[in-house]
């Protein structure tokens, strides 16, 4: 009996974090659109940093908010999927 408990336990701790570290991407993508459409000088130093063979999800790192930066690597795999559809394909 006791077994189950802690067994019950450790599983719904599980899903806990599982739940908290879930990608809410919409605002990553809000923010992917605002470096890449609204803010100028960001946009293009994005741009010339992934032509130069830069890894584009560390370049946007580096150009948001600590904050952000910690969502879109929650979000990477989206992240990395909508910037290569933006034409910025992830470095090989």
């Amino acid at each position: 009996m006791r077994s189950r408990v802690v067994a019950t336990c450790m599983i719904a701790a599980v899903v806990s974090m599982a739940t908290a570290a879930a990608c809410d991407f919409e605002p990553v993508k809000k923010q992917i659109d605002n470096v890449l459409d609204q803010d100028q000088e960001k946009g293009a130093r994005f741009r010339k940093e992934v032509a130069e063979g830069s890894d584009s999800l560390a370049v946007l790192g580096r150009l948001v908010s600590e904050d952000m930066r910690e969502k879109i690597d929650v979000c990477r795999f989206y992240a990395a999927e909508y910037l290569a559809r933006r034409g910025f394909p992830p470095a090989h």
